[in-house]
């Protein structure tokens, strides 16, 4: 058994002194560079950054994607630097749900199919799977889609899957790469209304890095990134 460390009942979510470098051949390039961030459950925060600012390197790192070069993640009080691979598996399917820009579905699965997979996963019974997802597809306006293959479906519908497949194992906390950025400015919007709804209703905690000024309407806190760091930080306009 690993050891859980409480670090705060406030926070959800705590990550302390991050770092991660990156070695290109002969040169050390990096990334993160002495991040700090808390984030209280049920909190909807907004990162901001231009490419390359080190955005999605910290998403990576706040979900157990990678493992930093220097400093610590905790959530729910649980150290992810102490887990192996199997157990940081574990957390990334029971509480921490993704949602990426490119969508990364299966494409040789259904809508439905896809959403089943984590329950899959985490060894659901199928009929719970099944009613689980149809839940889970009804949610994101997509009841009569169920049975459609990713190139079935457009932008902005293959991205509400992938919100529903995020919120199939119930996790507090849901982390969205630049979730309106490969799609078309009204589809975006309904995204971003999807998001907000998750986080009221479904009471995630929501974590979004992006380069799009109109989340931090739903956000209610934003903060700026650059070359690896926090710049600015300050309420959203729901904050």
């Amino acid at each position: 058994m690993h050891e859980v460390r409480i670090v705060s009942s406030e926070f959800i979510l705590e990550a302390e002194n991050l770092h991660r470098i990156y070695e290109m051949g002969s040169v050390e390039v990096g990334a993160l560079r002495g991040v700090d961030l808390q984030v209280v459950h049920g909190e909807f925060v907004v990162i901001l950054g231009v490419s390359g600012s080190g955005k999605s390197t910290l998403l990576h790192l706040l979900g157990g994607l990678d493992r930093p070069t220097e400093g610590r993640v905790f959530i729910e009080g649980e150290d992810l630097s102490e887990l192996n691979d199997n157990q940081l598996a574990d957390v990334r399917l029971h509480k921490v749900g993704f949602v990426f820009q490119f969508f990364n579905l299966m494409p040789q699965l259904t809508a439905q199919a896809n959403v089943e997979l984590p329950l899959f996963l985490a060894d659901a019974p199928v009929r719970e799977a099944h009613e689980r997802s149809s839940e889970l597809l009804a949610l994101v306006g997509l009841s009569d889609r169920c049975d459609h293959r990713p190139t079935e479906l457009s932008g902005g519908e293959q991205q509400r899957v992938a919100i529903a497949r995020a919120l199939a194992n119930q996790p507090k906390i849901v982390l969205a790469d630049e979730p309106t950025g490969n799609l078309d400015t009204a589809t975006g919007a309904d995204i971003i209304r999807l998001l907000r709804e998750v986080n009221e209703k479904q009471e995630q905690t929501v974590i979004v890095v992006c380069h799009d000024q109109r989340l931090t309407a739903v956000a209610d806190r934003v903060i700026e990134m650059r070359d690896g760091q926090f710049i600015s930080e300050r309420a959203g306009k729901r904050g």
